[in-house]
């Protein structure tokens, strides 16, 4: 800028303005103020309680700002004034020349050098504005112009803004409109681009966008394609928000709103509860509406005969303005926020400590600490009704203006193509600004493989950094996948840094059983001592059981709505009736105690099987040791992990398969199923494949049985042979059984002695696994039983001579090899051999059911012993 203006009158003073429209926001220096915002188009109560509308306003600003001419300029009137003095100083006196008989003749133009379509006529008329400093009331009394073409309007308001007589402000309060249908759009981007380069400092181009952000001005201009300068400028201050020369006008706060009520109460007659007002108010600031909005809500009150309290205002307000308590009480009043309510103590005495030294002239340097927060924890633990409590939090400590809670999920910022997230991501923020923007699961904008979610995550970065001191972020979600998402992006980490990571831990059953029950009395519900203690298991077999989905308080809210449903169907208009047991849906009932089974009940099944007496003996102690616990009413306890020591083909599978039904008989597992693995299911080829193939399969068997069989072979290469990851596969193991304790029961199969190298190579196993179940070989007559039964099953029954015969076979196969031998496993495959040679017989004529000792093969060919045990 190379003109300067050469006097500055002072500006008289004008009546206060309002908090969203400071003077400060056009001293700038810059060639443009470029206002925006979700306030736009609203009406403003200034410090007089007057309502003006937004030209008003911005009159009052512009004066307040030193300016002494102010210029208006629309699509139907493209000059016109608001005030004398800015109407008298843009007239000059006129110049008359003398025509041929004399006498004056009419007079010039007000600019010299500027010649219009109407000659040297005075082109500005109208009736006198009101006074010499005040704006014309609302369309009436202001100097506009008529008759004016585009191209010499801009030519004139150009030349108002280059002359140095008078600091100058040339407004458009409907810019959008202005750039995108005047007639001289060329001229028009011609003037405003010179006027950026080579304009006259302090004096500035007004212009107001309907845009709530600055994305979207700079969006509106790229589309319009026309006016390049103020493309440039707009875009430079978009991507560098700290140059200035943009404003936002935002939506209206606490004092302005209290003005609006105390303008309604001394102008209408408004009935106000004053114990009501400040809550109120608070309320009302919190909630993203205009005054204009707000205006015509007062005075639906106004008529009805209302009184301005906290009822009345509730369908607006919701349980807002009800609440008796503040935010730092209801935090108290959570179950778990302990460590939160210190945690805001402490920021409390930071600010305390903060205003205390800037009273005393030595305020802190440098940048604040972060206040952005970091929410790990399962659904249901409260972190959207913190979320909104921080920000009311913040509001009451002085570090953000409204204090409203914007909630989002990863899907509302993110969009569907090139360039478009940051614009969603961006009006997202600006709908926070003076708030908390909080995002649920915000770990789904890393989760994306090939979406838009890191350009998100960018725009966040930048508006944190830009809007600092306007805006609070909360990210939230399941820990495991937070950490991953913090990981995602270098700048996560410096804005979310570890002490500001909050814990939300899973309630415990006792908390849970208190909000149910609170829940229920809510819903207009009692329950007697009986009902209570029935809910009260559920509860607790919900929370043992329960996955990373359990919605904690959630959950309780479910339960007791749908309590309340079938209490609802019982009662009719009977509500004095308490709750009774059928009134909980089967689908929770299922969680009860039961009255455990007899051990021998229990097992009958093994009642069915050759050889497994000693397995029988000690899982009937075990089942009458976990029945007694429950009897003695220990409580809830955990199934405990079990070793199976035996050769192969000894019954461990079919035993555990057992095991699995047995726990869930007694309550102690849900689900009870078995899921059977080996090294080569748990174990990776290649490095960081091994843990989640232990992780898999472990969450498979949740609420089951993890069988390993051959549980040495994992580290069996603990020399580097076989690849070196089965300690890995232990290591992880480990830490799943402890981490699914109550959850999963692993149990290890394989010969005795291979179990104990097992136990000695980490002792997390032996501290873990308490309880061995003896599979020995089986005997000569046991084997021979387990033949008479598979050749039965098969339809064949064995000759005189056949079962000795197969007898001494399978006793020459256990001496020849007998780590090799397989027992139960064997004698099926020394049927599945003898049907075959029976079947060469069948030929020739030999159709009868026996197998005969000619049947019985002279050996027999020993299976690897890593097979699934039998």
């Amino acid at each position: 800028m190379n003109a300067t203006l050469t006097k500055e009158t002072p500006a008289p003073a004008a009546p206060a303005g309002t908090e969203r429209l400071p003077p400060d926001a056009v001293r700038t220096g810059e060639p443009f103020t470029v206002l925006y915002g979700p306030g736009v188009g609203d009406v403003f109560v200034d410090a007089t309680g007057e309502v003006r509308t937004m030209e008003h306003a911005l009159w009052h600003m512009l004066r307040a700002a030193g300016f002494e001419r102010i210029v208006f300029s629309t699509l139907h009137d493209p000059v016109y004034f608001r005030d004398d003095a800015s109407w008298r100083r843009s007239r000059r006196p006129a110049r008359r020349t003398p025509g041929p008989d004399g006498r004056a003749g009419p007079p010039g133009m007000r600019h010299a050098g500027l010649r219009g379509p109407l000659g040297g006529t005075r082109l500005l008329g109208g009736g006198p504005a009101p006074g010499p400093e005040r704006p014309a009331a609302q369309d009436t009394g202001a100097a506009r112009a008529s008759g004016i073409a585009d191209p010499f309007g801009v030519m004139t308001l150009h030349a108002y803004l280059r002359g140095t007589g008078h600091r100058t402000a040339v407004v458009f309060p409907h810019a959008d409109e202005f750039l995108l249908h005047n007639q001289a759009s060329r001229q028009l981007a011609q003037t405003l681009a010179a006027w950026a380069s080579d304009g006259v400092e302090g004096n500035q181009w007004v212009l107001v966008f309907n845009r709530t952000s600055l994305h979207e001005v700079a969006a509106f201009l790229t589309g319009l394609g026309r006016c390049p300068g103020l493309e440039t400028f707009v875009t430079e201050r978009r991507d560098e928000p700290a140059r200035g020369g943009t404003h936002r006008i935002d939506l209206p706060g606490e004092r302005e709103l209290e003005r609006l009520v105390h303008g309604a109460r001394l102008r209408k007659g408004l009935r106000v509860a004053w114990r009501d007002l400040d809550r109120v108010v608070r309320a009302m600031a919190g909630q993203p509406e205009t005054v204009r909005v707000w205006r015509s809500r007062l005075i639906q009150l106004h008529e009805r005969g209302a009184e301005l309290d906290r009822d009345t205002v509730r369908p607006w307000l919701g349980a807002a303005a009800a609440e008796e308590r503040t935010a730092w009480e209801r935090l108290a009043a959570m179950p778990g926020t302990e460590d939160l309510v210190r945690r805001f103590e402490r920021l409390r005495a930071e600010v305390a400590t903060e205003d205390a030294l800037r009273a005393r002239g030595r305020p802190s340097r440098g940048e604040p600490p972060s206040r952005h927060l970091v929410f790990l924890g399962n659904p249901g633990t409260g972190k959207t009704t913190v979320a909104r409590l921080v920000g009311e939090i913040y509001r009451d400590l002085g570090l953000l203006a409204r204090g409203h809670c914007v909630e989002v999920e990863a899907g509302d910022l993110v969009a569907g193509y090139i360039g478009q997230t940051a614009q969603r991501t961006a009006a997202v923020i600006d709908r926070a600004l003076d708030g908390v923007l909080f995002i649920d699961e915000a770990y789904g904008l890393s989760d994306q493989q090939g979406g838009f979610g890191a350009e998100a995550i960018q725009t966040l970065l930048k508006r944190m950094e830009d809007d600092r001191g306007r805006l609070v972020v909360v990210v939230a979600g399941y820990p495991g996948k937070m950490e991953q998402f913090l990981d995602a992006n270098p700048g996560l980490r410096s804005r979310f840094p570890g002490p500001n990571a909050v814990p939300f831990p899973d309630h415990d059953p006792g908390i849970l059983h208190t909000i149910l029950m609170n829940r229920l009395a809510e819903r207009g519900m009692t329950a007697g001592a009986e009902v209570a203690e029935e809910l009260r298991q559920i509860v607790e077999n919900l929370h043992r059981t329960r996955d990373a989905t359990f919605g904690n308080v959630r959950e309780m809210r479910t339960l007791a709505d749908a309590i309340r449903s079938r209490w609802s169907e019982r009662v009719g208009p009977e509500v004095d009736e308490p709750v009774r047991s059928e009134d909980v849906p089967e689908s929770y009932r299922g969680h009860l105690s039961r009255p455990a089974p007899e051990p021998a009940e229990l097992l009958a099944d093994l009642d069915a099987y050759v050889g497994l007496a000693p397995a029988r003996r000690a899982l009937t102690a075990l089942a009458g040791r976990l029945r007694m616990r429950q009897e003695r009413g220990a409580g809830a306890f955990d199934p405990p992990h079990l070793l199976f020591a035996g050769p192969p083909g000894t019954g461990k599978t079919t035993v555990a398969r057992l095991l699995g039904r047995m726990f869930r008989s007694l309550g102690l597992l849900r689900g009870g199923h078995v899921v059977e693995v080996t090294r080569v299911d748990l174990v990776g080829e290649y490095l960081g494949q091994t843990a989640p193939k232990v992780r898999d399969a472990c969450e498979r068997a949740m609420d089951g049985v993890l069988f390993v069989d051959e549980a040495y072979s994992l580290v069996g290469d603990a020399g580097g042979s076989r690849g070196g990851y089965g300690q890995e596969a232990v290591d992880t193991l480990i830490r799943e059984m402890e981490d699914r304790r109550g959850r999963l029961v692993v149990v290890l199969a394989g010969y005795p002695d291979d179990l104990e190298r097992l136990l000695d190579a980490n002792a997390g196993f032996r501290s873990r696994v308490t309880v061995k179940v003896p599979f020995p070989a089986f005997s000569p007559e046991d084997l021979g039983e387990i033949l008479r039964r598979t050749a039965t099953a098969h339809g064949y029954v064995l000759a005189p001579g056949t079962e000795e015969r197969a007898c001494r076979l399978l006793e020459a196969t256990r001496r020849a090899r007998p780590a090799a031998f397989g027992n139960a496993r064997d004698v099926r495959r020394l049927v599945d051999a003898m049907e075959e040679n029976k079947g060469a017989r069948w030929a020739d004529g030999h159709k009868g059911p026996e197998l005969l000792p000619e049947d019985v093969p002279e050996a027999l060919e020993t299976g690897s012993a890593g097979g699934a045990a039998g």
